[in-house]
């Protein structure tokens, strides 16, 4: 998710960031061809708490420079219960970038962090009723595969969802029920292989004609 010709500066989060960007390592990128004005685009790594063994990436300076493939996750009893995740905490693009940018760059970016044996890719898809009318993640997101929760009594009044666990439930039934009356909140792709976070991916890319 870092664009050609982009500068990029890393830092160490220790604490909770702006909008609820947990503790880790983040990328801030400036690029003034494709991300919007006065935006940076910034996406981090970081760790959670988990039941299991975690993944332990290893140094990647012992990769031979002409190997193909990124380094093999290996197991790290010592750290048994904490796993990671990659965090989007900032992802605007200009009208003017290509078309499906923000679409493929996602798409690489989930494949590359399940071969790297990431659990999950977490954000906050921002906009919906009661929010930001100019932020469109509340629905963009779910088309990409993530999926959240409902909130208690959501969709109560609306029978055809009583049985509606999910965002994804939701959109099932009815897509555009969700984009006129969704809202914000956090948001997960699972990078298990098989989720269902894949299956829609899969499926949005093909419908773009994008595979």
């Amino acid at each position: 998710m870092v664009f050609d010709g982009s500068r990029v500066s890393e830092q160490e989060q220790p604490g909770i960031g702006l909008d609820d960007a947990l503790p880790g390592t983040y990328f801030t990128v400036v690029n003034r061809e494709v991300i919007h004005e006065g935006h940076k685009n910034r996406i981090g790594i970081y760790e959670e708490e988990r039941d299991g063994a975690s993944l332990h990436l290893g140094d990647a300076d012992a990769v031979p420079p002409e190997a193909d493939e990124p380094p093999v996750p290996q197991l790290d009893e010592g750290d048994a219960g904490l796993a990671r995740a990659v965090h989007v905490d900032h992802l605007f693009l200009r009208r003017q970038a290509p078309d499906y940018l923000g679409t493929v760059a996602f798409a690489l970016c989930a494949m590359t962090a399940h071969r790297m044996g990431f659990t999950h890719i977490s954000l906050i898809a921002g906009g919906g009723r009661g929010h930001n009318p100019n932020m469109i993640g509340y629905f963009f997101w779910p088309k990409l595969g993530f999926d959240a929760p409902l909130g208690p009594d959501e969709t109560g009044a609306h029978p055809e969802f009583a049985a509606c666990e999910t965002v994804q439930d939701v959109l099932a039934i009815d897509g555009q029920w969700w984009r006129d009356n969704g809202t914000q909140r956090w948001m997960e792709f699972d990078l298990a292989p098989d989720s269902p976070a894949w299956r829609k991916l899969l499926d949005y890319l093909r419908e773009k004609e994008l595979i």
